[in-house]
């Protein structure tokens, strides 16, 4: 089952990714993630938070965001990130406050801005969830290369799965998209990049 949520979650994604896991942007500190080569401006992203206000990546230059893809019906793979998540800012501690974590559904259809929202603040009150429509969502996975696949060939009591790409996207204080992080990538190094990052 586990498999199922990750789909082909590592190899679609190195489309423009050109430096492998252990290089660097700097000499001081050695990343953990795999480096966008030449990173530029994220991907435009406006969507509608789950607290029914239009959200603009943009509005969130300054901060450090953290994007992932999922959705709330999950047997796996979005739990145990969003609790990863959540001990990245635990980590952080008063830094936290400079970071920005966002959830985008993968699965409109039974994602409903409450549901967003009460699946959410079980992992940490700060995280915000987005939708949208179906329309401004495929153009939003694709801008990010998410790929998103209802599979109902193993229905659980929750209904349909949906096969997805389970990497983290790292957006820096520019508004850069710099880094993605593979499931499974230890929150406490995640956290050596965020403040790294943060201070430098």
């Amino acid at each position: 089952m586990l498999r199922r949520s990750f789909l082909i979650g590592g190899a679609i994604l190195i489309i423009a990714i050109g430096i492998a896991i252990g290089l660097t942007l700097n000499q001081n500190h050695t990343f953990h993630g795999v480096i966008y080569e030449n990173p530029k401006q994220a991907p435009e992203l406006s969507l509608i938070s789950f607290e029914n206000q239009p959200f603009d990546l943009a509005d969130q230059k300054g901060k450090i965001v953290l994007l992932f893809f999922g959705y709330t019906s999950c047997p796996d793979v979005c739990p145990s990130t969003l609790s990863d998540m959540k001990r990245v800012l635990s980590s952080l501690e008063d830094d936290s406050e400079f970071v920005q974590v966002l959830f985008v559904t993968v699965d409109p259809e039974r994602d409903t801005i409450d549901k967003l929202r009460s699946y959410l603040v079980l992992f940490d009150p700060t995280f915000i969830g987005l939708t949208g429509s179906l329309e401004d969502l495929v153009k939003v996975w694709g801008d990010f290369g998410v790929i998103r696949e209802i599979d109902t060939s193993n229905q659980s009591a929750a209904g349909y799965l949906v096969n997805h790409t389970s990497r983290i996207y790292l957006i820096d204080q520019a508004s850069r998209l710099l880094i993605t992080y593979g499931f499974g990538t230890f929150p406490e190094d995640i956290a050596k990049d965020v403040a790294y990052l943060l201070n430098n």
